[in-house]
């Protein structure tokens, strides 16, 4: 008997090793059901786990520049030194999430270079990049999606803003009123805005009471104005891109201004809408522009010593629009497919001269190039569809050509083109360049296909 209460006894005590053993080992070492070690997930990284760019920045001397790894980083963000900030482009980014978590540029000879900033506010009221009273800041190769205004500078100089994604990320059916502008300018001067790309903001480039600016091969789209120039001196806006916005670029109170070599198109959702509105301007060149599906392709306004030259106006619905203008110079421009070439509302004698207009019935008696007649801008159609919109229908039929022949009160008050060209002034139009690579693919398949049937030909025959 007792030979058995030993050995219970004795069983009772390895039981109890074994669960104290089991224990320790669970102790040590968390469960894993068999699997391993369990990973850690990145699926749902919360703000607290981006890195904070602010201490990287605070690290770097004045004057170094700080390569930011592939990651992501939070504001807000101050730069009160000059340092150069770099990323690795889109997976370099930089979330703004609090209102105030904007970044602000607070000294000279600050780059701002290849990094992405994502700016998730509902209700943003700042702007994401803000500087004031700086010189020498450069923004370059940023991508900025915003629901505020994305860049707004005030009383900057020598400062630029380089190849710029700028988008607007809030609800596609939000107003146009409640967006911010793609880039804001306020009392700048000698600045250069170069191949940005600036899509659905309220204007894409709004410049006020500056001067000496540059701005060249960008693009606006989806957008109120593209580029709205408002107590503006000294700017020039070279071979830039508007498509889809209410206005193309808007001129306003402003004094010497170049508009050349842009591309101006399908500005026509709105009872404004228009390519390029200049109102209230004095000395201004506009030349060597396309301008092509709009409502209005060019309207001057109550302004003084426009020159308007070297254009193409197709297919507008009103080319150019002349409102009380003074010292207006219009020449050697090519009017083709719109339904009114020109319209004038009290201008004072403009000069008109040499343009290429694809309505006129011309004669050319000593071989100069210019019609012998002139070419006079009836103002019949347009005044019966402003009357009656539903006879829109009826433009370029033979009826209306033989009414507005007919159609002859206070001719003598029209305006007129007294020496017409007999060709188009600039060979490379273009419908020129899209007509000929047509053809030119039509021709080569064409010349394909003739081929094909002719060696298909010669082996039936074999």
């Amino acid at each position: 008997m007792r030979k058995f209460f030993l050995v219970v006894l004795a069983l009772l005590c390895l039981f109890s090793f074994q669960i104290d053993t089991v224990t320790v080992v669970y102790a040590n070492e968390s469960p894993t059901r068999g699997y391993g070690k369990l990973p850690e997930s990145k699926l749902f990284r919360k703000a607290e786990n981006y890195i904070n760019l602010q201490q990287l920045i605070d690290d770097t001397p004045a004057y170094g520049e700080l390569v930011l790894e592939e990651g992501d980083y939070t504001g807000p963000v101050s730069i009160t030194k000059p340092i150069q900030l770099i990323g690795q482009g889109a997976a370099t980014t930089i979330h703004i999430e609090e209102e105030d978590a904007t970044i602000t540029l607070a000294a000279d000879s600050i780059t701002l270079k290849n990094i992405a900033i994502e700016d998730k506010r509902e209700n943003p009221q700042a702007p994401v990049i803000v500087s004031k009273q700086q010189r020498e800041i450069t923004l370059e190769s940023l991508q900025l999606m915003t629901m505020a205004t994305a860049v707004e500078w005030t009383e900057l100089k020598d400062s630029k803003l380089v190849g710029n994604a700028i988008a607007w990320i809030g609800k596609s059916s939000a107003k146009r009123s409640s967006r911010g502008n793609g880039i804001h300018l306020y009392y700048c001067s000698d600045m250069a805005l170069l191949e940005n790309k600036i899509s659905g903001m309220y204007d894409g480039i709004y410049t006020e009471s500056s001067e000496r600016l540059l701005i060249q091969n960008n693009e606006v789209k989806d957008s109120r104005y593209a580029f709205h120039m408002m107590y503006a001196k000294q700017v020039e806006l070279l071979d830039n891109t508007s498509e889809h916005n209410i206005i193309g670029l808007m001129i306003m109170t402003s004094d010497d201004i170049k508009l050349h070599g842009n591309t101006l198109m399908k500005h026509q959702d709105n009872a404004n809408a228009g390519g390029i509105l200049i109102y209230d301007v004095v000395n201004a060149e506009v030349s060597n522009n396309d301008v092509i599906q709009n409502r209005i392709g060019i309207n001057v306004e109550r302004s003084e010593s426009i020159q308007v030259h070297h254009n193409r106006l197709m297919h507008n619905f009103v080319a150019l629009q002349l409102q009380k203008g003074e010292q207006l110079l219009l020449e050697n421009n090519d009017f083709i497919g719109n339904v009114t070439n020109l319209w004038d509302d009290g201008s004072s004698e403009p000069l008109i001269q040499h343009n290429y207009w694809d309505t006129l019935q011309g004669l050319d008696s000593d071989g100069d190039g210019y019609s012998d007649l002139s070419y006079a801008s009836a103002p019949f159609f347009l005044s019966l569809i402003e009357r009656r919109p539903s006879f829109q229908l009826l433009f370029g039929t033979p009826g209306i050509a033989f009414i507005e022949q007919l159609y002859a009160a206070q001719r003598e008050l029209w305006i007129s083109d007294q020496s017409p060209s007999m060709t188009m002034n600039l060979m490379e139009s273009y419908e020129g360049k899209h007509i000929r690579w047509g053809m030119l693919l039509v021709w080569t398949l064409l010349g394909l296909a003739s081929a094909y049937m002719m060696i298909r030909l010669r082996r039936r025959e074999q």
